[in-house]
């Protein structure tokens, strides 16, 4: 479970992006943040795997960056933060101080697409950024052996495509979870036989 002052930070944060929302602003000009259930959830599931090399692909204003920060402190690990929009990133920086949590965060701006091949080993994955880059970014990955991936907002935007793409392989277990706007939860297998 995430602590006081995370929690804190995340309403503050989700607070705003509804309000953002509410107003009706353009997409560019809102931030696209995790919701603060799932926020819960993936911070609870890093910490207990003991989880160390995280990557979060679509990092926004922070609030993925303030709960997976918190379990690579809880884990002596390190989160690297995937985001391509400057002020966005430059205020997940700041909130990610406040909080003490930056020896945890590498913060690296840019196109994941340019970004992810640079990583190896990766042993949890968030991704949350535009949805038509999913399945591409998924193939990219070079991930720990049973390593686990999670793809937010998979009921919200209907991402059966990109479901039944990672279903496909042969060596996952893949499920949909209906925390918060929906979690594709895909954990890598080793292949026996």
């Amino acid at each position: 479970m995430l602590e006081k002052p995370h929690r804190e930070a995340i309403e503050k944060l989700w607070k705003r992006k509804l309000d953002q929302d509410e107003r009706g602003l353009p997409q560019s000009a809102r931030h696209r943040n995790l919701e603060p259930d799932s926020a819960e959830f993936i911070c609870a599931l890093v910490s207990g795997c003991r989880f160390q090399r995280l990557m979060e692909v679509g990092g926004s204003s922070g609030i993925s960056t303030i709960a997976l920060a918190e379990a690579a402190r809880r884990v002596n690990g390190r989160l690297i933060s995937l985001e391509i929009e400057p002020v966005r990133q430059t205020e997940a920086k700041e909130t990610i101080s406040s909080l003490n949590l930056e020896p945890w965060v590498e913060f690296v701006l840019g196109d994941a697409g340019d970004l992810i091949p640079r990583y190896v080993d990766l042993d949890f994955v968030l991704i949350d950024c535009e949805k038509a880059d999913y399945i591409r970014f998924f193939d990219m990955l070079r991930l720990s052996p049973e390593a686990i991936v999670v793809a937010d907002n998979i009921i919200s935007h209907d991402l059966k495509d990109y479901s039944a793409h990672v279903r496909a392989r042969r060596d996952v277990e893949s499920i949909t979870l209906p925390i918060g706007k929906g979690l594709e939860v895909t954990h890598l297998q080793k292949i026996v036989g």
